[in-house]
């Protein structure tokens, strides 16, 4: 007999962003982070989308919060977890937006719901990240020992700290999450399916070598109601220095699907 995990609460998977005593907002953004990122990736976003949309911030398991439960390693399966979770929650209008491996898993969370017959999102947002019926990824850079994983990631994306080479404690505590945060990127297959049925927006860096405007375009293939696309300054973690020109684009983008 198989026994299936208890659902855990929305309060424990998402962190609302905004005080509790805010008005009722018209729309929740969900926002999934990049690999090893929590929380903190969103962190004053709140304060600079309208009043109408309430962003809230995903925390994985392993991380903030929740860093005594183990870590996940199978996105399709952390996508039914979060679904599962988030369905209560979503009364009234959402959408998502995901960055590098949160684009995936809120892609598979869309679907997730979809499956549990709630209603889709009014957008998908994905950001840095090809669609999942492009194979970027499939190789074993997770099983690598630490300096050679630490390298390779460092070359592809530029952004490993010193620290988390130099500190012991911080190693220790933190490369396991990016570690399992990378297996369930490289081990994610995707599996065709019926369409989408929620718009979906793409957001790319200019100077990030893993995505082009063809490639964020093929987004277009995974929705039945179209795909816009935006190539904003930076590389592959442009969510940072280009963010006010993001929630720019994105508020336009959501007010827009949240009013037709």
């Amino acid at each position: 007999m198989t026994v299936e995990a208890p659902v855990q609460p929305a309060g424990l998977w998402a962190l609302r962003m905004r005080d509790a005593t805010a008005p009722a907002p018209l729309l929740r953004l969900i926002c999934v982070p990049y690999a090893g990122g929590g929380a903190a990736v969103y962190h004053g976003w709140a304060d600079r989308l309208p009043g109408v949309i309430e962003p809230w911030a995903v925390r994985m398991p392993g991380r903030d919060a929740r860093l005594h439960e183990p870590l996940r390693t199978d996105l399709v399966a952390t996508a039914g977890e979060l679904a599962d979770a988030l369905a209560p929650l979503l009364t009234g209008p959402y959408a998502f937006f995901g960055h590098s491996l949160g684009a995936f898993l809120a892609f598979e969370t869309v679907r997730a719901l979809r499956k549990r017959g709630a209603p889709e999102p009014v957008l998908l947002a994905v950001s840095a990240r090809n669609p999942p019926q492009i194979r970027t990824y499939g190789g074993g850079v997770h099983r690598l020992p630490d300096d050679e994983y630490l390298d390779v990631l460092d070359r592809r994306y530029g952004a490993i700290p010193p620290l988390l080479r130099e500190d012991a404690q911080m190693r220790a505590l933190y490369l396991p999450i990016l570690r399992a945060d990378t297996t369930m990127l490289e081990t994610y297959r995707y599996l065709p399916g019926r369409p989408l049925g929620c718009p979906v927006v793409a957001y790319g860096g200019a100077e990030d070598p893993e995505t082009s405007p063809a490639s964020l375009a093929a987004w277009a293939d995974v929705t039945s109601a179209g795909c816009a696309t935006a190539v904003l300054p930076g590389g592959h973690f442009f969510l940072g220095p280009s963010r006010e020109e993001l929630l720019g684009h994105l508020t336009a983008e959501l007010l827009r699907a949240l009013v037709p």
